[in-house]
């Protein structure tokens, strides 16, 4: 057997040892269940030739990261969220450089966004929001293949880095509720993939951008962040806009009217 997929069921007890006896298993889908206790972490770190692994979304005791899956080398597909994991992420799993997706979202994890993170070249998705990391984001990341970056609803701290730039296949941004300070920098307004931008509950300082290439934005979010002056008229030219949120900062002056063209075609 090379697939058990187990998946959104009502399973419960403890994950049996026995579904990780399959040596020629390459995926592994437990999620969206009822499990609790602990699961078999030593024995599916021995199916060398697994590459989709999901245990999330189950109510297993707490625990950190198992150190054993750094064995899982052929790894693509990690999906571990919400499953009460506890601990760092372990620097363990640098050499799990197939990934393409890491989801270790709505946990206790803790400790800093490991460098690796940043430097996986074939990671697209990285969803690491509703946790406990802190420290900072890094100026140098080389995973210039990502697609979404959710880190959101963490006490990460520092300023949105410029080295982000450089992700120009980025869609989605979710760096929402940080204790993020600083301006917004220009690459956000002119990055032309971003169709999603989440900054809202930090500190964020500064005005908005009077010049704005970033044409496919559909949703943007700067709410409840320290931002003065005035509404750009430019923000009336973003056609496919739908949700604009900037309530909660300082911003002043008037409406513009090219924005106020577009309203009824907002959700704010």
């Amino acid at each position: 057997m090379e697939h058990l997929n187990l998946s959104t069921n009502s399973f419960s007890g403890e994950v049996p040892a026995a579904v990780a006896r399959l040596p020629t298993l390459k995926s592994l889908l437990l999620d969206t269940n009822n499990f609790t206790g602990s699961y078999p972490a030593a024995e599916i770190s021995r199916l060398a030739g697994l590459e989709f692994l999901t245990l999330a979304d189950n109510a297993f005791s707490q625990a950190p990261v198992p150190l054993e899956f750094a064995k899982l080398t052929k790894l693509t597909f990690l999906w571990m969220g919400r499953m009460n994991l506890t601990g760092e992420i372990p620097e363990a799993f640098a050499g799990l450089t197939e990934l393409t997706l890491l989801d270790m979202a709505s946990n206790n994890l803790t400790g800093p966004i490991p460098a690796w993170v940043w430097q996986h070249r074939k990671l697209q998705y990285i969803y690491l929001f509703e946790n406990a990391l802190s420290g900072e984001l890094p100026r140098n990341v080389t995973a210039v293949n990502l697609i979404e970056l959710c880190v959101g609803m963490n006490p990460l701290t520092g300023e949105i880095p410029e080295a982000f730039a450089g992700l120009t296949e980025l869609t989605l941004l979710d760096l929402a509720s940080n204790n993020l300070t600083g301006p917004i920098p220009a690459w956000v307004w002119q990055h032309r993939k971003l169709q999603y931008i989440y900054l809202d509950d930090n500190a964020l300082s500064g005005e908005l951008p009077r010049n704005v290439t970033a044409m496919n934005l559909i949703e943007l979010d700067v709410s409840r962040n320290q931002l003065t002056g005035q509404i750009p008229a430019v923000f009336g030219n973003l056609n496919n806009l739908e949700l604009l949120s900037l309530h909660t900062n300082q911003l002043s002056g008037e409406l513009p009217p090219e924005l106020a063209s577009q309203a009824s075609s907002l959700r704010t």
